[in-house]
């Protein structure tokens, strides 16, 4: 029972610090003081933190602890040119499983991204973003490029969070339409422009990126 709630706040750790490094602006993570914000035991914490390492969601400096890793102009290109290859050989090998019922949720996620909007709350806009592109991975059904999907995105959102393009800007309206559009070509069954716009999504939303970029 113990090793149970043990992982179980382990888990509960992990889902916690991910949210903190993804909008702090921090820099150095101290797992003590987390343990205490979060009234969580010194270890489930530890673990949590060596997990994110492993991810590369964080920095570890042996001795002192670990860090939140500045993202720079180098792991923006790399996530972009991951997300490339990865969307659009998913995409395209699903593309003729679709049914109705993923076009439903593809615009139930595109609705609530605009209430989001509308309501200046990027982390629900970044929520139901990742649903939106991680629908297509999940129906892919291979465990192995879900998981790596899954780390791919957190790291966007970081790059996401720790640039100037806030809930506000015109980037985030155009980024709803664009997800609306493959919709669209998803309904016409029209799978070359369903592919070219997803392309063209993934590309605009590099450039949005770096358009924000900063180095603190």
């Amino acid at each position: 029972m113990r090793e149970i709630e043990k992982e179980f706040l382990s888990e509960k750790a992990y889902r916690l610090i991910k949210n903190k490094v993804s909008v702090s602006n921090d820099q150095h993570i101290s797992i003590r003081k987390i343990s205490k914000e979060f009234n969580i035991g010194y270890s489930p914490i530890r673990e949590a933190c060596q997990r994110l390492h492993r991810e590369g969601l964080l920095e570890g400096l042996a001795g002192v602890g670990y860090f939140i890793p500045q993202m720079e102009m180098k792991s923006i290109i790399e996530i972009f040119e991951v997300r490339k290859i990865l969307e659009k050989h998913v995409f395209k090998e699903i593309f003729d499983s679709l049914t109705d019922e993923h076009l439903t949720a593809l615009s139930d996620y595109t609705a609530k991204e605009i209430i989001s909007l509308k309501q200046k709350d990027i982390k629900g806009f970044h929520k139901y973003d990742k649903k939106y592109h991680m629908l297509f991975f999940e129906i892919y059904n291979n465990s192995v490029l879900l998981n790596l999907m899954k780390n791919v995105m957190d790291k966007y959102f970081i790059c996401s969070y720790k640039t100037f393009n806030s809930i506000r800007k015109k980037g985030n309206v155009d980024a709803i339409e664009e997800h609306e559009s493959i919709i669209n070509y998803i309904k016409q069954k029209n799978k070359q422009k369903a592919v070219l716009e997803l392309t063209r999504h993934i590309r605009n939303s590099e450039e949005r990126i770096k358009k924000g970029y900063y180095h603190r």
